[in-house]
């Protein structure tokens, strides 16, 4: 082996030896900047949710909560950010289609497709500061997706009718994961 190989060689392993150092810098910041800048857009989903709130409320007539006071527990625990991205996942996995593809829903497609944009890009950032949340074991969705399908037809409208309460709990998770300063 010549001299300048092992140059080489070491010169590689070091770098790769230090870059999760740096890339563990840039992600706390990237995480701190989204903590900072969430409340932005919790703002426009409180926004575009208020353009079809009353649409889904008014046709929600079950008194059973989807997201009740366990689902905020879980947001607050140490497991949040995977409480958080199931409960993702089922909104725009069941419930964002099925209110886009209803009939009457067409006149409320832009604002539930924007709620959906900024919930696939929370769903991405949490995912990507899982470590920076210090996020634990995982969460079932199980319990919620149960009481959906009991609901059938009227589960949409309980869910959508229920987005302003997984803003608050989404709020309250973040807020909890923001460093004390």
């Amino acid at each position: 082996m010549s001299l300048s190989w092992f140059v080489r060689l070491s010169v590689l392993l070091t770098a790769l030896l230090l870059e999760p150092a740096h890339c563990m810098n840039n992600s706390t910041t990237d995480c701190k900047n989204f903590l900072e800048n969430f409340p932005v857009r919790l703002k426009e989903l409180r926004s575009d949710f208020d353009k079809i709130r009353r649409y889904y409320e008014d046709k929600d007539y079950i008194e059973t909560p989807l997201l009740d006071e366990n689902v905020l527990n879980d947001f607050q625990n140490p497991f949040g950010c995977h409480a958080i991205n199931e409960v993702l996942r089922f909104y725009l996995d069941t419930v964002l289609p099925t209110a886009i593809n209803e009939e009457v829903s067409t006149h409320y497609a832009k604002p539930i497709n924007s709620i959906g944009s900024i919930f696939n890009q929370l769903k991405r950032k949490i995912l990507y500061c899982r470590n920076y949340f210090s996020c634990k074991k995982p969460f079932e969705l199980d319990n919620i997706m149960t009481t959906y399908k009991k609901m059938q037809g009227q589960g949409l409208y309980k869910a959508m009718g229920e987005l302003g309460l997984l803003f608050n709990y989404i709020e309250e998770y973040m807020a909890s994961v923001k460093p004390k300063h």
